[in-house]
């Protein structure tokens, strides 16, 4: 979901000239306003074993990379 929304956010803003840090921070102040006239609720839909598999294999991974390095 995070993915996301910097992704929707990236897009908007990729086309964008700034002078100034005051007008991004405008251009995001109604990225926002925008995107929250129609919010969306966002919905679970992965099981809580796929899920915790994946954190495992990233920690797996993570271990071996952080093995590579101390050698």
């Amino acid at each position: 979901m995070v993915e996301r929304f910097f992704r929707y956010i990236t897009v908007y803003l990729r086309d964008g000239r700034f002078a100034s840090v005051r007008e991004l921070e405008s251009s995001i102040t109604t990225f926002m306003a925008l995107r929250n006239t129609q919010p969306t609720r966002y919905v679970w839909n992965v099981k809580g074993e796929k899920f915790l598999n994946k954190i495992q294999r990233a920690r797996e991974v993570l271990q071996a990379v952080q093995a590579v390095q101390d050698k």
